[in-house]
């Protein structure tokens, strides 16, 4: 289940990213400063105010619990533009939970909330294979590829003709919120 991230978690949820970073799994500098500093004040503005640092738009840090309501990931859900759009951001599992599924069902109970209503948008560092695999299998298209080789895409919402998706230039729903538990 998801639930909002505490100050408490900060420290576990920074750690996780930087090490995922130091991986490629996402963009490699946030594992060394000043990006490192600048991750941890992002995602303590994104816990108490429900927005990014670095692009100025709504965002909701989410922790994944697994069924001993012990953290098995976090999940960070941004709009695009100010107040458009919602991308799958950042996308982690705590080492200790990887390999049990709980990558899966996270990604499966944010879709659930989300995809019903509006367009879902993912990027995938290259080195990312597991997440671009995982969305792939869940109707993600690939939308484009940037300079730095990360791949762009989009999970189209219910009901949408697929030849809309074609244009690299996307319409943006409002921003949706996920739940949470607590």
């Amino acid at each position: 289940m998801f639930r909002l991230a505490t100050s408490q978690d900060i420290d576990v949820i920074h750690q996780l990213i930087v090490a995922e970073a130091a991986q490629g799994r996402f963009d490699r500098r946030l594992a060394d400063e000043p990006y490192r500093a600048s991750l941890r004040k992002n995602l303590n503005t994104i816990r108490k105010r429900g927005r990014r640092l670095d692009e100025e738009v709504s965002a909701q840090l989410l922790v994944w619990e697994d069924d001993e309501a012990e953290m098995a990931g976090c999940l960070i859900n941004s709009a695009i533009l100010p107040g458009l759009g919602n991308e799958l951001w950042m996308v982690a599992i705590v080492p200790e939970a990887r390999g049990r599924g709980e990558g899966s069902r996270m990604l499966r109970a944010a879709l659930a909330c989300l995809h019903p209503h509006v367009d879902i948008f993912s990027r995938c560092a290259p080195e990312a294979q597991v997440l671009y695999q995982m969305n792939l299998r869940r109707g993600f298209l690939p939308l484009d590829v940037t300079e730095q080789g990360v791949r762009v895409m989009k999970l189209p919402k219910m009901g949408s003709p697929l030849v809309e998706q074609t244009s690299l230039k996307q319409a943006l729903e409002p921003f949706l919120e996920i739940p949470t538990g607590a």
